[in-house]
């Protein structure tokens, strides 16, 4: 399964634009993965929209990942679910979910933390913030396209750069070693987010060329 293109959903109002609409526009431009990050929002509208979003994504041979709840990836068969350290533990979700459904986890950068994701049973990692961004309130130390190499020096699963990526430095990232970006603003802010998102997919293919990925 490639995680290449990650396009993590947004609900952007002034827009006019919510999570489905994103997702459909990403994968119409070339996403390889979609993660359904939901927050303020019932458990029942979240479900209808992640069985929206599945629909339309299975048919392109996308996978669906659902951010944080374990109850909506099991009700919508999803194909993924991405957590925090905070989150439920790998192994519960694993237990929960069972093998064929990919778990992966998020690191800030520090290596013991990522061997010790991996052999909780990860199938990938997300690193960052790797450059600022603006989309998370909370505050975290940006890690910098060179923490990428430090973390795939020491795991075998692959590791997504997250955190302000952009077409500009989408490529920084490949080059360091990350076998993917995951993306928000940079396909959910943009004024033709199909275009946007052809245009990431477009320098990530280029890039990976470059680095033998």
């Amino acid at each position: 399964m490639d995680l290449g293109l990650y396009v993590i959903t947004a609900s952007i109002p002034a827009m006019g634009r919510d999570h489905f609409d994103v997702a459909a526009a990403a994968i119409e431009g070339g996403a390889t993965a979609i993660q359904l990050r939901i927050k303020r929002r019932s458990m029942g509208q979240a479900l209808k929209i992640a069985n929206a979003i599945g629909g339309i994504a299975r048919e392109a041979g996308v996978p669906l990942f659902i951010n944080d709840h374990v109850g909506i990836a099991m009700a919508s068969k999803a194909e993924g679910l991405h957590t925090g350290p905070d989150d439920i533990s790998l192994s519960s979700a694993r237990r929960m979910l069972g093998s064929d459904v990919l778990l992966g986890r998020s690191t800030n950068g520090k290596p013991a933390e990522a061997i010790n994701i991996e052999k909780a049973g990860a199938d990938y990692i997300a690193l960052g913030p790797v450059y600022p961004t603006d989309t998370k309130r909370v505050e975290k130390a940006v890690t910098g396209p060179g923490v990428i190499a430090k973390i795939k020096a020491v795991v075998n699963i692959p590791v997504l750069a997250i955190g302000g990526i952009n077409k500009d430095n989408l490529g920084e990232c490949i080059e360091a070693g990350a076998d993917g970006v995951a993306v928000i603003s940079a396909v959910a802010m943009a004024d033709d987010m199909v275009a946007a998102t052809a245009e990431l997919r477009g320098k990530l293919d280029k890039a990976r060329k470059r680095h033998g990925g």
